[in-house]
């Protein structure tokens, strides 16, 4: 009892010092009480520090303006295992300093540095996510970049869990580098059997250098037509016209002939328009003349390329072909200023005069 960590103090009688130093199960009392204090401390005051953090963190927000990775951080919630963490340094700590029988020592420390790990992994995982922000903000414009910057920030996380994997199964006293060495000897097998998601990562690699398309295009692949709407690591997503997802394998994607719409610098409308036969020729001439003036007149519509013209003479009709070009960068505006054309065309035809073939002549399917 003169050696207990009581011994000394006069707060305690010595029948309590008696208590407090008798050896119970496995180790004296007083530390049993101990570990317990710092178990109960850590649960009340991990809440109460992190509403520090979070009210630290929300005050120095309202005073970064430019978007650094100060900024980037502080937009995250990393409040909460940054106060895991602490209470995990707490908890080790007063581990060490009990000196507690050697298997309740490992297996505590084991546990602790196991959620001391997983912490600091989610602090190094949110850390690469601002890392990523600013990645993203700098490359503003450069669009190869912009779709690079999300790819090299989620390999980055990968590599972070893998090596908090690793971590956490040497704490629990397995060899990492026999298991590698381990994995090794069954590399070809998992080589075969990973086949799939290696040709998907070199997939996206050939997407994200090549650049065939980027975020929000317009593209055609197959019979698929949609805007794309993310680019992963297996996978590119795109948004159908009726509001589905369609998940495409990389691999596939790097294989197939891409059709990218958004990428046109003018939309082409081609329309056919069948007259009567017996509708003067003169006023076949006016028709097209007027449809060419009208079409030029309009700033959305290429003025060198409109044409009007008389370009065949079918068994009930005569053809007229119009073509133009539309100087437009979305589906929207096209569909839009098609229909403005259109309208027009039909408007000229009435101020004309020219009647259009009577639909009832025109042979029909059997």
């Amino acid at each position: 009892m003169k050696n207990g960590l009581f011994a000394q103090t006069r707060l305690f009688s010595d029948e309590m010092l008696a208590l407090l130093n008798d050896q119970g199960l496995l180790m004296a009392n007083w530390k049993w009480i101990a570990l317990i204090a710092a178990l109960v401390l850590g649960v009340i005051f991990r809440p109460v520090i992190q509403y520090s953090l979070k009210k630290f963190r929300t005050t120095m927000r309202g005073r970064q303006l430019a978007k650094t990775y100060t900024q980037f951080a502080l937009d995250l919630r990393l409040e909460s295992p940054a106060a895991g963490a602490a209470i995990d340094l707490f908890w080790l700590s007063v581990i060490d300093s009990l000196d507690l029988p050697a298997n309740m020592d490992k297996n505590l420390s084991l546990i602790v540095k196991v959620l001391l790990t997983v912490n600091l992994i989610r602090l190094v995982y949110m850390g690469i996510e601002a890392l990523g922000g600013v990645f993203t903000n700098l490359t503003k414009g450069n669009e190869v970049s912009l779709q690079v910057a999300p790819f090299a920030t989620k390999t980055l996380k990968v590599l972070v869990i893998i090596l908090g994997v690793l971590l956490a199964l040497q704490n629990f006293g397995v060899n990492v580098v026999s298991l590698l060495a381990g994995l090794g000897l069954g590399g070809l097998a998992l080589a075969l059997a990973a086949q799939d998601t290696v040709a998907n990562l070199f997939g996206s690699v050939t997407i994200l250098f090549d650049s065939p398309f980027k975020l929000g295009d317009w593209i055609k692949i197959g019979d698929l037509e949609g805007n794309v709407e993310e680019i992963g690591f297996r996978s590119t997503r795109i948004r159908t016209f009726y509001n589905s997802i369609v998940t495409i394998p990389n691999a596939a994607v790097a294989k197939e002939k891409i059709d990218n719409m958004g990428a046109r610098r003018r939309r082409r409308v081609r329309q056919t328009l069948s007259l009567a036969y017996g509708t003067p020729a003169e006023k076949i001439d006016q028709f097209c003349k007027a449809l060419e003036s009208d079409l030029k007149a309009e700033d959305k519509i290429d003025r060198g390329e409109v044409t009007a013209t008389l370009s065949n003479f079918g068994l009930y009709s005569m053809d007229i072909l119009i073509v133009f070009h539309l100087l437009v960068a979305n589906g929207d505006e096209e569909t839009r200023l098609t229909q403005h054309a259109l309208l027009e065309i039909l408007r000229i035809a009435q101020t004309v005069g020219v009647q259009f073939a009577d639909p009832s002549l025109l042979p029909r399917k059997a």
